[in-house]
């Protein structure tokens, strides 16, 4: 989860700020006047971990370029937010694709989307209020039981012939 991320850079000594773009891939840094930059930016990818690299500087500019047309860098405070999105774009799509797989109404899909965003958004309240995991592979450990949890919430919407097609599909739909 970002927050803790987040959290953990702006503990670094020097530094001013810290965001991350809403892919979660790219961290912008500041550091306040007078800091060691270099020192900071070695603690900082310590911070990130394996994988994590200073762009270069036409890489550093093109994402400034998209900041300054709009593209969202987030704060701590932002990225509940950023959150909330993921699992309403998430719930859509998978709702979506139950419908087309299983053939049902879109009155069952919308039931279905709006089950499965209620507990995506308890799962990722829970989880940041837990104070995040150290990958966003969590979902995945966790998705059949919120399926199931999802499945249940709109059961009233639902045939017995749809819940048994929705319990074979829906835990396996983040399946790594």
């Amino acid at each position: 989860m970002l927050a803790p991320v987040l959290a953990r850079l702006q503990a670094v000594p020097g530094v001013a700020s810290a965001r991350v773009d809403s892919s979660g891939r790219f961290f912008w840094i500041s550091f306040r006047d007078g800091a060691d930059a270099a020192g900071g930016t070695d603690r900082a990818l310590g911070v990130l971990g394996t994988g994590a690299r200073v762009l270069g500087s036409a890489e550093a500019d093109g994402q400034r370029a998209a900041h300054g047309r709009g593209d969202p860098w987030l704060g701590p405070d932002d990225v509940m937010g950023l959150s909330f999105v993921e699992s309403r774009l998430l719930s859509v799509r998978i709702a979506g694709d139950a419908e087309r797989r299983l053939s049902i109404s879109p009155d069952q899909r919308e039931a279905l989307a709006e089950a499965i965003r209620l507990e995506l958004f308890a799962a990722m309240e829970r989880v940041h209020g837990e104070g995040g995991r150290r990958s966003s592979g969590w979902i995945y450990v966790e998705w059949p039981a919120i399926a199931g949890a999802a499945i249940a919430r709109c059961c009233e919407a639902l045939d017995d012939d749809l819940r048994r097609g929705l319990a074979e599909f829906l835990p396996g739909f983040l399946a790594r």
